[in-house]
């Protein structure tokens, strides 16, 4: 039965990162920028937010209740962050020479970014807290090693998924230069964040 819960719940958290997000973008730029080790870093760190959202959905209905608040900050911060994200990216000279003069491992900015970027993702507590609620309905979650099961499973698929972009970005690192030949990587990552922080706007205002 844990088996069958972990390997279910791994297969919906790596089927549910598949679409672009602001933490597949940061491994994929991690990894075109620097190297294979920079992208799983940032996937690393990206995962563990998972982790934490789906132990809280394991909580229940009245932790959601008692803390809608925090959703609706999550739901605001991300605003200001993705647009950082954007215009420090656009003028990434400026970036790394903060980070040289401070002498901030890349290593540690990594899976900080990458742990930030899930940390600050509105829509994982919810959507954790709606598949648990189905698979309810099928599967007894209530003992401690179903429980276990569930929250391995929901790290476990995205860090596989992150894991992958990663791969691909480095494998196909010199194809996805070429098509980028007239505009830099930092400079389209640098849109695709400020396209995400309108995005937001929009979900939220609209």
């Amino acid at each position: 039965m844990d088996f069958i819960i972990f390997s279910l719940v791994a297969l919906i958290s790596f089927a549910g990162s598949i679409h672009i997000g602001a933490v597949n973008l940061a491994v994929v730029q991690a990894t075109l920028n620097r190297n294979l080790s920079a992208g799983v870093l940032v996937a690393i760190g990206g995962s563990i937010p998972e982790f934490i959202y789906s132990f809280l959905a394991l909580k229940g209905l009245f932790f959601m209740q008692k803390n809608q608040f925090i959703l609706e900050i999550l739901n605001f911060l991300v605003i200001p962050i993705f647009l950082v994200m954007g215009l420090s990216n656009l003028f990434q000279k400026q970036v790394n020479t903060i980070e040289k003069r401070f002498q901030i491992s890349t290593k540690n900015i990594d899976f900080i970014r990458g742990f930030s970027l899930g940390m600050l993702n509105p829509q994982l507590l919810p959507f954790w807290f709606f598949i648990l609620i189905c698979l309810s309905k099928s599967f007894a979650i209530n003992s401690l090693s179903t429980k276990y099961a569930f929250v391995l499973g929901t790290g476990i698929g995205t860090f596989a998924i992150l894991c992958l972009f990663a791969r691909l970005a480095h494998r196909y690192h010199e194809h996805i230069k070429k098509l980028l030949q007239k505009y830099s990587v930092n400079r389209v990552m640098g849109y695709l964040f400020i396209s995400l922080a309108l995005m937001q706007i929009i979900k939220i205002f609209v």
